[in-house]
């Protein structure tokens, strides 16, 4: 990638509603998209997201503003919605004077909807990354609002971006069939840190599994992310209840804790991110996510680094194309969903060979598609025209 030289850096203003360590898929791209920015190119970034954990230090060329919030949403009802205060808003309006371009993650969250509108006012360009679609809540009103929400505020902001970057081609089609944008969007998977998340052989996989004080003899079905109901989590439960000779374990944290359910095919792993997932997808059989509404998740990413196959929602698999024929879906809309998931999986494990012999070409593919570094400079590319444009 050839850049053209820029005698002062691009500075980029970086809005998000949480930091990595809050352990959410989006503040997590967000984290690992700004490291891999601030390794290439001739760039500064701002991080601004709420004080409620801690954030990343001593990363060349990423400064972390963290805004006072308060998070009694998520306290109180299990979303994730910090509310920022007043001088914090103040301050936002300061790091939006400063900033070249403005870089929101989701235009959703209350910081980032008040960032669209001072960018605005201050004619600075902006990029829009959008993760999520629509999500199929069980409650009528909360599907009611989402569905309010992305046909009014946010179709005005991602149209009226600079430009907008979706994730998922799902996400991308639910909202490009829903409005005209004034400039054409991209779809940018992605990335995965493919030196933590590595393949192994069959025989470091028993290791491993010994080292972790797991089954050496049950299949092991993993998941990994927030314990909550979006992503699956009762759906998970009653599979645990009905497949005894499985070994169900989990990594994340949440609202639903498994370890109470008491069920002893069921082990959790706490306080885990990072390398140290590692071994866990190294030693699954298969990662289960029966989540929906949320593009394609970096944990299957992840995963299939590993050469760990991967059984989610259909709507998952659309989210990708190019990895469809690498993985298993089963649908969570119609019929059944507990007994056709009980038998995709049963299907899957009839035979030992099926999981094992997909794993290098798993592992393959996610290492030749996505990389944090290609990511972030297709990102850095976009960022110097739309400076270049706004000179």
């Amino acid at each position: 990638m050839i850049y053209l030289k820029k005698s002062q850096p691009i500075t980029i203003l970086l809005v998000t509603h949480y930091y990595p360590m809050h352990r959410g898929g989006i503040e997590i791209v967000a984290g690992k998209l700004a490291e891999s920015l601030s390794k290439i190119g001739n760039i500064e970034i701002n991080w601004m997201a709420s004080n409620v954990d801690p954030h990343p230090i001593d990363i060349p060329r990423l400064q972390c503003l963290p805004m006072k919030a308060s998070n009694i949403i998520e306290e109180k009802l299990h979303l994730p919605y910090p509310f920022w205060s007043l001088p914090s808003l103040v301050k936002l309006w300061r790091a939006v004077q400063w900033a070249d371009v403005i870089h929101l993650h989701d235009y959703l969250y209350m910081s980032n909807i008040f960032a669209f509108l001072f960018a605005k006012i201050q004619h600075k360009p902006l990029v829009i990354t959008q993760h999520i679609g629509f999500i199929p809540y069980k409650s009528a009103f909360l599907k009611k609002l989402l569905s309010f929400l992305n046909e009014t505020i946010g179709i005005e902001m991602l149209k009226r971006a600079n430009q907008t970057i979706f994730i998922s081609e799902v996400v991308q089609k639910y909202f490009t069939d829903k409005a005209c944008f004034r400039c054409p969007t991209l779809m940018i998977p992605n990335g995965v840190d493919t030196e933590i998340f590595i393949p192994v052989k069959e025989e470091q996989r028993q290791q491993i599994r010994q080292e972790l004080g797991l089954s050496l003899e049950l299949p092991i079905l993993l998941f990994v992310g927030r314990f909550v109901e979006k992503k699956g989590l009762p759906i998970i439960q009653q599979l645990a209840e009905r497949l005894p000779l499985i070994q169900f374990i989990f990594a994340g944290w949440g609202s639903i804790n498994p370890e109470t359910w008491n069920l002893p095919n069921v082990k959790v792993f706490s306080n885990r991110r990072d390398s140290t997932l590692t071994p866990l997808y190294q030693a699954a059989d298969l990662l289960i996510l029966p989540s929906t509404g949320e593009g394609f998740p970096l944990v299957v990413q992840e995963a299939m680094a590993c050469g760990t196959p991967v059984l989610v929602n259909s709507e998952t698999v659309q989210a990708n194309s190019a990895a469809q024929y690498l993985m298993f879906s089963e649908d969570l809309e119609v019929g059944d969903i507990i007994e056709k998931w009980i038998a995709k999986i049963e299907n899957l494990l009839d035979d030992s060979q099926v999981l094992t012999s997909i794993r290098p070409e798993v592992a393959n593919f996610a290492q030749e598609h996505w990389s944090w570094s290609a990511c972030a400079e297709e990102y850095y590319q976009i960022f110097q025209d739309i400076a270049e444009k706004s000179e």
